[in-house]
């Protein structure tokens, strides 16, 4: 089975990777010594460039052998440093070329380079009409010969969150829809009228539909019924997959927060507190989780990303928005 994943989570291919990297484009006719220093060099940078929001390394295992690989890097070489990030380094093992391995890899890092919100990548190349089947387009000739190219990152227009209670879907949805200038759809909005009242179940779901069936949005809620809908649509799907006791400490801040007031995001429903409530809280993990956890895997990972904390959504949030003081409209 083929699957793509970010190297970081499969470190132990490091050192396979900075072999054929020195191989492929590494200089040439070294003795074994400096062959393995050089290595070394490599593998020792990217264990470091890991903590770099414009870099990735995305690799391409079959049946947990590697077929090929593909980065973003922050820079690439000594020309045209004004320029940033880079599409680099895609290399298809000799045996595995001529399959459409390389459109895999190429199609992956697209994905991971709209999860980021980048809208461009540049790359360099000496080779004759290749990356131009992918898009690139020609820029200029640099210096060493090679021509360098960008290609367009098609931007990111239907988002959709998921999370338990407590985890702070519509508040991202919110803040999301302020710094992109997308509208925000609750879905907790649309199955309760005032004082809690719940609408029509199939009339909810009518509702729903026609809401995903727009050109723009980004829609918190679970809603499993309609839940495959919304994901076959969307550009990016953002899983808050936080602990129970996090949904519950998420709850309870919440509650101080609005009680006895309106919530923002549903008008005419006051921030309510009953056990019946705090047991859904407590229990989503256990109950709901695995539905969501389900469907999900019938989607590729290159759309999805899983926040398992909130320290790591605000870090993603802060690069995601290019703004710095983002994390000041969570308070």
């Amino acid at each position: 089975m083929l699957k793509i994943y970010n190297l970081k989570e499969k470190p132990k291919y490091i050192e396979e990777i900075s072999i054929l990297t020195q191989k492929e484009w590494g200089e040439k006719n070294l003795s074994k010594e400096e062959f393995n220093s050089r290595v070394k060099m490599k593998i020792s940078k990217i264990r470091s460039n890991f903590k770099k929001f414009n870099y990735c390394k995305l690799i391409l295992l079959k049946e947990n052998i590697l077929i090929g690989f593909i980065s973003i890097f922050p820079e690439d070489g000594e020309e045209r440093k004004d320029l940033s990030p880079w599409y680099a380094t895609m290399y298809v093992k000799e045996e595995y070329r001529g399959k459409g391995y390389s459109k895999i890899l190429n199609d992956a890092i697209i994905a991971e380079a709209r999860k980021r919100n980048f809208k461009k990548l540049y790359l360099k190349s000496d080779l004759e009409n290749y990356y131009e089947k992918f898009g690139a387009k020609y820029i200029e000739t640099l210096k060493n010969g090679e021509k360098l190219y960008y290609i367009d990152i098609p931007s990111t227009n239907r988002i959709s969150i998921l999370g338990g209670s407590g985890s702070g879907k519509s508040t991202l949805a919110t803040i999301l829809s302020q710094e992109l200038n997308i509208p925000a759809i609750h879905l907790d909005a649309i199955n309760y009228n005032a004082n809690w009242v719940e609408i029509d179940q199939n009339e909810r779901e009518q509702i729903i539909h026609q809401k995903s069936n727009e050109e723009k949005w980004i829609i918190d809620g679970n809603y499993n019924k309609t839940l495959k809908e919304r994901l076959d649509k969307a550009d990016l799907v953002i899983w808050l997959d936080y602990s129970s006791f996090a949904h519950l400490k998420g709850f309870l801040k919440r509650f101080l927060k609005y009680h006895n007031k309106e919530k923002p995001e549903l008008p005419g429903c006051k921030e309510r507190f009953n056990f019946t409530f705090i047991k859904y809280v407590i229990s989503y993990n256990k109950k709901k989780r695995p539905v969501v956890q389900k469907i999900l895997s019938e989607y590729s990972d290159n759309k999805i990303l899983i926040f398992r904390k909130q320290k790591d959504l605000n870090k993603w949030l802060k690069k995601y928005t290019n703004n710095e003081n983002i994390l000041e409209k969570l308070v």
